[in-house]
């Protein structure tokens, strides 16, 4: 994947989001360039104080709306793509605003915004005693030739929860835009399953996507890794 393909799936992978509605922020960063506090935390298993670094350090390509990052990073032929989902149970400022006014007190505030109607640092303390989400989700994919050996470490692969021994191997090139698809169907389903009610088109967006990640070289890719399960 050149570089230019590269960042060009990254901007898309903005588009996409914020056509579900779940953009907040792009990162400030660029490339892969994570905080030496991050490095760090990242060799350890615990992903509320892996998270909870990243948000504080800005170590993130895009910031979602729920507080989940995405991460990209591309070194020569090297791929890292990662999906830190909040560990903690989300309140949007909208259901917020329910759980602290009643039905008749918000009827009496209509026409002022959800910014108006609540006090943003109280909002933010109240996001913090959250308990944690037991079901939050971890994504990485990884391209490299580091440790590949057909049947035993797969050059292009998945990793699904901290466990660095799952890895679900893919017989593609994965695209930033690809993964940033796949994440979205896996966490945020009912966005997922209602785009293709709101855009007729949205099915063929779909398969473009899955048509831009380009096979695995044969020297990647050894006929005996069809007999192992994979992604194709």
């Amino acid at each position: 994947m050149t570089q230019g393909k590269f960042f060009s799936s990254i901007n898309e992978s903005v588009e996409l989001l914020n056509k579900f509605k779940l953009l907040k922020s792009k990162g400030s960063k660029g490339n892969g360039v994570y905080s030496e506090d991050f490095l760090k935390m990242s060799k350890s298993n615990n992903i509320v104080e892996i998270h909870k670094c990243a948000i504080k350090n800005e170590d993130y390509d895009i910031l979602l709306k729920d507080e989940s990052i995405i991460q990209f990073q591309k070194i020569n032929d090297d791929l890292r793509y990662a999906f830190i989902q909040n560990p903690y149970k989300f309140i949007s400022k909208e259901e917020y605003v329910a759980l602290i006014y009643t039905t008749e007190e918000l009827e009496d505030f209509i026409g002022f915004s959800i910014e108006e109607l609540i006090n943003e640092n109280e909002y933010e303390q109240f996001l913090n005693e959250q308990s944690l989400n037991s079901i939050s989700n971890y994504f990485r994919y990884d391209c490299s030739a580091a440790g590949y050996k057909p049947l035993v470490h797969s050059y292009s692969h998945f990793h699904i929860g901290m466990n660095g021994n799952v890895r679900i191997p893919t017989s593609k090139i994965i695209t930033p835009l690809k993964f940033t698809k796949f994440c979205i169907k896996n966490t945020y389903f009912e966005n997922w399953k209602d785009q293709f009610k709101i855009d007729p088109n949205f099915e063929n967006e779909v398969i473009k996507i899955k048509k831009d990640c380009l096979p695995l070289p044969e020297n990647k890719w050894d006929a005996i890794e069809n007999n192992d399960l994979h992604l194709t």
